[in-house]
């Protein structure tokens, strides 16, 4: 290994990290009391020392705050905290990997599943930037969505072996169970909170959430995307707590699938509810070992949805149907985007630019409208036919990685994350019929490609298996 890079277990090492970690700790508190933009600049500034040092709780800590995204108040085209964080991650890894004399192409372009993601981006770029004129909008998606692949490639990096695999999984379990904990604050109180008000001091004004109506956003910029974001979770909790091996496992993922499984309900999304019955009955098929057990399972999700969907109708209001403005706004929304996708059928009006162009076509309140509320329409309204089959080809991939991970990995654990991301993908995709929620969430995006990467990883380290073992030959 190259002599410059400080290896885990030096005492060299130790020090360095403990000076880093006590003079970062007290220049966060204090910048954080002159400065929130200097508070930014300094933590993005750790990240990118820690990551360039491969301190390997880092990453853990990154994927624990992925719910929380507070947003940053300067004309910059990074437009929130997670986005500069992630980008510094990536440069650390960057730097950690020359450092070790690391080669860069097999980390940035092996594997079908990562060509499949950097595609994506390539084609939402061009779509972006070449065939339509860049707005204010499309910077800042285009610099998330950048951020969303450094995060991919960090974690491909970060994961090695087994264990690593094992402690994001804890750190995702325990976020989700800290988001729910968080929503049921939020409902008990009546309100968003103090707390997620201080989180989120400033806002695009056509993001804001309406005044508080019993909706639980937890963390999350709104609570359609608080429900997807749980519902990416929930796979990962069934999965575990049928298929792992260790007792603490079982216990945290029935715990989280548990108060998930609630805040769902309480985030009061239609198309929430109607993803998680989706992530029941694709885990049963999944999870089951024989005809017979899929079959008494899947009977049973579907009393037990039934059933619910009584119940909930009685206690919330908004649950017992679809009124009558939402049927009429959405239809108009859906009519919109498309006329937005034959005016430009082929690339799109540009990644991130639906509201603006949507707004020039039809008459929109002002401040009402988020999204295409369909993940289809928006893909084809923002990036045209290659945009969405580029999505789809990423899709495909991904379930087809996600199935071989499950069939031919003789590990649990890379079994049980083939087995959830199946299950995840399928709660967005149908989640996706009536909501787009990767702009107004964006920690729904990071969420989804870091689900991609830990897919990725598995294809990584196969790949460098194989080299390894012909290199042996």
């Amino acid at each position: 290994m190259n002599q410059a890079i400080i290896v885990p277990g030096d005492e060299g090492y130790r020090k360095w990290i403990e000076a880093l970690l006590v003079a970062s700790a007290i220049g966060i508190t204090l910048t954080a009391y002159f400065s929130p933009l200097a508070l930014a600049l300094l933590a993005g500034a750790v990240v990118l020392l820690l990551a360039s040092m491969r301190f390997r709780p880092l990453l853990l800590g990154m994927i624990f705050v992925i719910p929380v995204n507070p947003y940053l108040s300067w004309d910059l085209p990074v437009k929130d905290m997670q986005t500069l964080l992630r980008l510094c991650l990536f440069a650390g890894a960057l730097l950690a990997r020359q450092r070790a004399g690391e080669p860069l192409r097999p980390w940035l372009f092996s594997g079908r599943l990562t060509r499949a993601v950097l595609g994506y981006f390539v084609v939402a770029v061009i779509a972006s930037t070449v065939f339509n004129s860049p707005t204010g909008a499309v910077a800042r998606e285009l610099m998330r969505l950048a951020s969303y692949l450094c995060f991919y490639y960090a974690i491909l990096d970060w994961v090695r072996t087994e264990d690593d695999l094992k402690a994001i999984l804890r750190a995702l379990l325990i976020s989700t169970i800290m988001v729910a904990l968080f929503g049921f604050y939020q409902f008990i109180i009546g309100d968003y909170s103090s707390l997620y008000n201080a989180l989120y001091p400033i806002q695009e004004e056509a993001l804001k959430n309406p005044p508080w109506a019993g909706r639980i956003t937890s963390f999350l910029s709104h609570y359609n995307g608080a429900a997807a974001y749980l519902n990416m979770v929930v796979p990962f909790c069934i999965a575990l707590a049928v298929r792992a091996r260790e007792r603490m496992s079982r216990l945290l993922a029935g715990v989280c699938l548990v108060l998930s499984s609630i805040a769902v309900l309480l985030t009061q999304s239609r198309g929430g509810l109607l993803a998680y019955v989706a992530v029941l009955l694709i885990s049963v098929c999944l999870l089951a070992q024989t005809r017979a057990a899929r079959f008494r399972w899947l009977a049973v999700v579907v009393v037990f949805s039934l059933a619910s969907a009584f119940f909930a109708g009685q206690i919330f209001e908004r649950l017992s149907g679809i009124d009558s403005n939402t049927e009429v706004t959405r239809l108009g929304i859906w009519a919109g985007a498309g006329l937005l996708f034959l005016g430009n059928p082929i690339v799109g009006v540009g990644y991130g630019n639906f509201k603006l162009a949507l707004t020039s076509a039809i008459a929109v309140p002002d401040g009402f409208m988020l999204d295409a509320h369909n993940l289809y329409l928006e893909l084809l309204a923002e990036t045209g036919v290659v945009g969405f089959l580029a999505f789809a080809i990423l899709i495909v991939t991904c379930l087809r990685c996600a199935s071989r991970m499950q069939r031919e990995s003789l590990s649990v654990t890379e079994a049980v994350i083939g087995i959830a991301t199946i299950a995840a993908i399928g709660s967005v995709l149908v989640h996706g019929t009536v909501e787009y929620v990767f702009h107004n969430a964006p920690q729904c995006a990071a969420l989804f490609f870091m689900l991609l990467a830990l897919l990725g990883s598995y294809e990584f380290r196969r790949s460098h298996a194989g080299a390894i073992a012909e290199e042996g030959v």
